[in-house]
């Protein structure tokens, strides 16, 4: 019954007890309590909840070593630029981090007030969290604009490392590496083989339309994933942003040499608004 109600509290906008009442009434079936409910007079929160959120911003918050990046949505750019808006996603970041926040229904309690005092739709879109097993650090970057941001964890030998200032100034770059180049994957390793398979697929329909002997095919479809693919995508193999002459792979292994111990990227996540 609880996830029914947060689910119907989330399509509809409607509070808890009412949510409660209507599934009570229809024995549970979600459209006919969303009918019971507009027919009880909440047929605004019903209409409300039907508005697109294509607007919103990106947060990120940290508690202890544990991080976490959400994205709010909201119907209109004007809602999302309130300061009570970018509070909100600040707080639904915050309890996020620490565990408290970690999906949409569980969200819907903290935005209803909101919702209820702008009379827009508002909705928690995705969250992740990221919680080190070991030393590390988890580091966020929000873009000025608030839609886009990033969240990355770093493994260092120590805890003193974790909290080195090399390790910061690693995890910054990395993370404006992450939102401006578009990073999708960490490394070769981490790329699914059904990826692989497609770009190796769509080039090798390219060159052999370009009429290149058959033979030839493979190593030019390789250079080519190399180059256009794993390169372009992966974000240990990018050349980095800033001069475009050292591989981000290099710029962990200089700030290993800086705080006496091997240095990693275990992961990271890239939000743009809506994407």
């Amino acid at each position: 019954m609880i996830k029914l109600i947060s689910e119907l509290r989330v399509k509809t906008g409607a509070g808890m007890m009412d949510c409660k009442k209507a599934l009570e009434a229809s024995n549970g079936n979600l459209e006919e309590a969303v009918v019971w409910l507009r027919k009880k007079g909440l047929a605004d929160a019903a209409k409300r909840a039907a508005r697109a959120t294509k607007e919103g911003r990106i947060a990120f918050e940290r508690d202890g070593k544990a991080g976490a990046l959400v994205e709010l949505n909201s119907e209109t750019d004007f809602v999302a630029k309130t300061p009570e808006f970018a509070e909100l996603a600040k707080s639904l970041a915050a309890k996020a981090a620490k565990g408290e926040v970690t999906c949409q229904g569980c969200a819907v309690p903290f935005i209803e007030p909101l919702q209820a005092k702008l009379k827009e739709n508002m909705g928690l879109r995705r969250v992740e969290r990221f919680v080190p097993s070991g030393p590390a650090l988890v580091a966020g970057y929000i873009h000025h604009d608030a839609k886009k941001g990033a969240m990355i964890e770093i493994e260092a030998p120590s805890d003193a490392a974790a909290g080195s200032e090399a390790l910061e100034t690693l995890a910054n770059e990395l993370l404006l590496q992450v939102v401006g180049s578009g990073a999708k994957y960490l490394d070769r390793a981490s790329v699914p083989q059904a990826d692989v398979d497609r770009e190796r697929e769509i080039h090798a329909e390219v060159v052999r339309k370009e009429g290149k002997p058959e033979a030839a095919v493979p190593k030019i479809v390789e250079g080519k994933l190399n180059k256009l693919f794993f390169q372009a995508h992966c974000l240990m193999e990018q050349m980095t942003l800033k001069d475009g002459k050292v591989a981000v792979a290099g710029l962990v292994k200089e700030a290993s040499a800086k705080v006496g111990g091997e240095v990693s990227v275990r992961r990271f996540v890239r939000y743009t608004l809506g994407e």
